[in-house]
């Protein structure tokens, strides 16, 4: 099994994330740290990309990938993918980059990685993958066409950015984690979790809306 690190957010100023990035990067050697990068949507002029290239740079990390999901998807470059020291899944909408990882039937790749002993960052929709499911999120949307199934490496549910939703809607969620029968961890912006072996490591003040 590998580590899975679950940010709400990712930005330098938070002290939380520090510590994140702490744990996430304790050990490595930083100069030789190859990162993957799987964007949530697709992002031609690699703005997003070159963004969060800037964040690991400012640890010392110079070689991060780029591996596109979409219109420059090429599944000859999955096995530098897998080179990768860690796997970062990016922000962004939830349900569209489920779809993706689905269209081209990545979920088994990354839970191989995952479960050879492979890193997996993912930040706000890109953590959300992490979990049991999507639903929450087409629960959100209205967006109830298919049944999107996160990668299931753990057996929970991730929601981010708990500080921002309303009322009606963290309501709806208490509700979905009762009729689901499942826990969902809801983390404010520059909370976390750690998930190695089984165990959980919480970073900030997590909310546990657990419906068991």
């Amino acid at each position: 099994m590998g580590k899975l690190f679950f940010y709400s957010d990712q930005i330098v100023e938070s002290p939380g994330n520090r510590r994140l990035d702490h744990i996430l990067l304790e050990g490595a050697d930083l100069q030789n740290t190859k990162i993957g990068y799987i964007p949530s949507t697709e992002d031609e002029e690699k703005t997003h990309f070159n963004v969060k290239a800037q964040y690991y740079r400012n640890y010392g990390i110079q070689d991060c990938v780029f591996f596109d999901l979409y219109s420059e998807f090429d599944s000859s470059n999955i096995d530098k993918l897998l080179q990768c020291d860690i796997i970062h899944l990016s922000a962004g909408n939830p349900i569209e980059f489920q779809k993706a990882i689905k269209h081209r039937k990545m979920e088994q790749v990354l839970c191989d990685y995952f479960h050879q002993g492979g890193i997996i960052v993912g930040v706000s929709g890109g953590a959300v993958q992490l979990g049991n499911s999507i639903k929450l999120f087409q629960l959100f949307s209205g967006d109830s066409s298919e049944v999107l199934e996160g990668l299931q490496l753990v057996d929970f549910d991730f929601l981010p950015h708990y500080n921002r939703w309303d009322e009606d809607f963290k309501r709806d969620v208490e509700s979905y984690a009762e009729k689901a029968g499942t826990t969902v961890y809801a983390g404010n912006d520059g909370d976390g979790m750690i998930v190695e072996n089984g165990k959980i490591e919480m970073i900030g003040d997590i909310v546990v809306i657990n419906g068991q």
